[in-house]
C-alpha cells in the first residue's frame, strides 16, 4: 500500500490499484516485467521491487503509471528487499525455485536512484526477510536464526547478536520490539537495550 493505491506482483507483472474507495476497489494498469517479483517494499514516491534476477526502481509519482527509475542485476536468486532512501539491502538466498547458489546480503547505495551501485557485501548462512531500525539491520538468516548488525556505517556492518534457536523467515521491527517468523511460531524480542534482547513472547503454530 502506497497513499491510496495498492501495488500487486504477478510472476511478471505489476498490477496498479486505486483503493481510495476500500469496499470498491479498482485496478487501474497492468504493466509486463522482465523478470519474476518477489517481493515489493514501498519507500516515498517510489517501489523497489525484488526479483530472481535483480533489483528494480519503479517510480510512482503518477500513481497508476509505474515507471521503471533504475535497476542492478544480481546472480540468479530470491532476494527479499528493503530501504531506507540512501541505500538498499538486498538477500540472496540458495535452496528455493528461483534457483543459484549465493547467501549473501548485498547492500546498494542508491541516492543516485537512476543508477544504483553494489558498495558491500556479506556471506550468510541462507538468509530470508529481513528489517531496519535506525542503525540495527535485522536478518533472518534460515536455520542461523536472526542477526542483528550495527549499519552505522553501511560499507562496513557489524554483527552484534546472533539469536539462535529457531528457524526464521521474516521480520518486522519498529520502536524497540523486533516480531519474528519462525517454522515453529511467532516470537517478539525487546531490543530498546541492544545490548541485552529480551524475549519478550512466543505464539506457538505448527510447521
Amino acid at each position: 500500500l502506497l497513499n491510496n493505491f495498492l501495488y500487486a506482483a504477478g510472476y511478471n507483472t505489476l498490477a496498479s490499484f486505486d483503493v481510495t474507495e476500500a469496499s470498491s476497489p479498482s485496478i487501474k494498469n497492468t504493466i509486463n516485467l522482465s523478470s519474476s517479483i518477489e517481493t515489493i517494499y514501498p519507500f516515498h514516491d517510489k517501489l523497489f521491487l525484488g526479483s530472481t534476477s535483480g533489483m528494480f526502481v519503479y517510480d510512482v509519482s503518477s500513481p497508476s503509471s509505474p515507471a521503471l527509475a533504475g535497476s542492478l542485476s544480481h546472480v540468479r536468486s530470491c532476494d527479499p528487499i528493503i530501504t531506507d532512501g540512501d541505500y538498499a539491502y538486498v538477500t540472496l538466498r540458495d535452496g528455493t525455485r528461483c534457483g543459484g547458489y549465493t547467501n549473501q546480503l548485498d547492500i546498494l547505495n542508491v541516492t543516485n536512484i537512476n543508477s544504483p551501485v553494489l558498495v558491500s557485501s556479506y556471506k550468510m548462512t541462507n538468509p530470508h526477510g529481513l528489517a531496519k531500525d535506525g542503525n540495527w539491520l535485522f536478518i533472518c538468516d534460515g536455520k542461523d536464526g536472526l542477526r542483528i548488525y550495527d549499519n552505522s556505517l553501511p560499507t562496513n556492518i557489524t554483527e552484534i547478536k546472533q539469536i539462535k534457536g529457531m528457524e526464521t523467515y521474516d521480520v518486522i521491527a519498529g520502536g524497540g520490539n523486533v516480531l519474528v517468523v519462525a517454522t515453529d511460531g511467532l516470537y517478539q524480542f525487546n531490543y530498546s537495550d541492544i545490548k541485552n534482547i529480551q524475549q519478550v513472547s512466543k505464539l506457538p503454530v505448527g510447521k
